[in-house]
């Protein structure tokens, strides 16, 4: 199932609001109150069961138009909708009934349905259902509904309130438990073995400890999980305790830290949705759409970093389409910009208003964010390039005049370039760009393969802020220039018939390398670019750029693993 829109009339701050939603990782953000949870509670009101036995039901109280109406509106009716697009291989439990209702065609794979529900002032509501063209009411409209509330088609996480977490209260304490959807297959196999039970479950549960293995294993951090039953039966689905290991240490999740606990229930919520998809037979199979609120709390930004770019490759790895609300810049889709939603509410009279969706297409896309999400916006100005590329391979250089460098090896001596057509040269903009290492991890997790360069004269500064990332010196990055007075940058691998040229060409330029700070800083910038412009138009022997081969040599080389 894929969740294609959601609509409103009247609802909260969502007076007038429709929202076109992704259907890979979407991240919806804003400020408190902007309207992210409103979205969430139409897309829970429609498709989460409220009548589950699921130990996870965190479904809250219905909608009503008592307490859910704008409040600053007069008595007008409120409306809520949903457009989800379903398919007949994937979603064929819903896919049958819908069909059956509809008469639509047998030959349709997907199917749209569009549900709202009007509301009205004496406590009366009105369900309509839209199947494609054809329009539903009353009985038709209200199976619909109740069958797409009973078919497993969401799963819901909130990291600041995880009620879905349950400790089940055994040999006189609480332990956590993940429930387990099994195969059909092996939930017969498990009912009609009585004598049996607690060995067939550990063995039914052996894929369950792979699977969320394998999710925490795309983590930096690594963990083992162990998975125990309890003594208790509850229909087909099963409670599990959960452990993680490290280092040979056993400890249950809720000893573990806040981002590790958050980190680990969030994968458990989205092998939940994995397997709902697997589970069932052919006949009855649902793909569930996955709302997670939050999923970087706890967590440091590195993390948020790392987390944001998981969840973004498990929805496409799983095909399940995964919504998140979340108030850090770390969690929003880089590889999909377009997939990021940005809330904002109108103010009218110093009171603040109806909910809008903030324009952040373009190249700056990232900016607004920022703002709204309490980054400065300087802090990313200097990273602007790096939100427009496409590339999966990049360097990064700290500057334009770097860039020119790489770009002009590249053309004219491709021997000591060496590297491949499709990686990019990016500058960051100077040193300290390097030295805010959330923002830097932030931006090393949107590419495939990332490699960092930077002044030999910044090495002291510089070098550190990478390692504390796990960055390692010749793998990941690698500074530029000798390890001599003038020498710390990319002019110092140059040919020393350059330098002579300039320096002897341009006295004047020289003496104010002696001057105050003002006079010092332009003087360098054009003895640089009258350098870089000597070094274009020159031409060199291979063995006269041996010290850029050597660099160009070590950046290859880690390029390609």
């Amino acid at each position: 199932m894929i969740i294609c829109s959601i609509g409103s009339k009247n609802f909260r701050t969502l007076v007038d609001f429709e929202l076109q939603v992704p259907s890979d990782y979407c991240a919806i953000s804003g400020k408190n109150n902007a309207g992210k949870s409103a979205i969430l509670r139409i897309i829970q009101h429609f498709l989460l069961d409220k009548e589950s036995d699921s130990f996870f039901n965190s479904y809250g109280s219905d909608i009503s138009y008592t307490k859910d109406f704008t409040q600053w509106k007069s008595s007008e009716d409120m409306e809520i909708s949903i457009k989800i697009r379903i398919n007949s291989e994937y979603d064929s439990e819903v896919f049958f009934v819908v069909k059956t209702f509809s008469s639509i065609d047998d030959s349709a794979d997907n199917i749209e349905i569009t549900l709202s529900q009007t509301y009205k002032s004496d406590g009366t509501n009105i369900l309509k259902c839209m199947v494609e063209d054809i329009d539903l009411e009353g009985h038709k409209a209200s199976e619909i509904l109740k069958k797409l509330r009973s078919a497993s088609n969401i799963v819901v996480h909130n990291s600041t309130n995880p009620e879905r977490n349950i400790f089940y209260a055994g040999g006189g304490s609480f332990t956590e438990i993940i429930e387990a959807h099994f195969s059909p297959e092996d939930q017969k196999k498990i009912s009609e073995a009585q004598k049996g039970l607690q060995t067939r479950v550990k063995k039914a549960a052996k894929q369950h400890k792979e699977d969320l293995e394998g999710l925490l294993g795309k983590l930096k951090d690594k963990f083992q999980v162990e998975l125990s039953t309890i003594d208790r039966q509850r229909n087909s689905r099963f409670p599990l305790e959960v452990k993680l290991t490290d280092k040979s240490v056993e400890v249950p999740l809720n000893d573990w830290g806040a981002g590790t606990q958050n980190r680990t229930r969030v994968m458990m919520s989205v092998l939940e949705a994995a397997r709902i998809r697997s589970s069932s037979t052919p006949e009855d199979r649902s793909t569930p759409v996955f709302l997670v609120e939050e999923p970087e709390s706890f967590l440091h930004p590195s993390a948020q970093a790392e987390f944001g770019q998981v969840l973004n490759s498990l929805s496409k790895e799983l095909n399940i389409q995964i919504i998140a609300t979340t108030h850090s810049p770390y969690m929003l889709n880089q590889t999909s910009p377009s997939s990021n939603i940005l809330l904002e509410r109108k103010i009218h009279r110093n009171l603040l208003k109806e909910t809008y969706i903030q324009d952040t297409s373009g190249d700056d896309w990232m900016m607004p964010f920022s703002e709204i999400l309490g980054i400065v916006p300087k802090e990313f100005s200097s990273w602007e390039n790096i939100f427009s590329s496409v590339n999966n391979r990049v360097i990064l250089v700290e500057g334009e005049i770097d860039k020119e460098y790489f770009l002009t090896i590249k053309e004219k001596y491709p021997n000591i370039y060496q590297m491949d057509g499709d990686v990019e040269i990016i500058p960051y903009g100077g040193k300290d760009a390097l030295k805010n290492t959330p923002i830097l991890q932030f931006m090393i997790n949107k590419f495939g393969s990332v490699f960092i360069t930077y002044d030999q004269d910044a090495q002291n500064e510089v070098k550190p802020s990478l390692e504390r990332i796990g960055l390692v010196e010749n793998e990941n990055f690698i500074s530029i220039g000798l390890d001599t007075p003038g020498n710390g940058c990319i002019e110092g691998l140059l040919p020393p018939t350059i330098k002579r040229k300039v320096y002897s060409e341009e006295i004047e330029l020289v003496t104010q390398l002696t001057g105050d700070t003002k006079s010092r800083n332009s003087a360098k910038s054009s003895l640089k670019r009258k350098m870089l412009d000597e070094f274009k138009k020159s031409n060199f022997e291979d063995r006269e750029l041996s010290a850029f081969k050597k660099i160009f040599t070590l950046i290859n080389k880690n390029m390609k693993k």
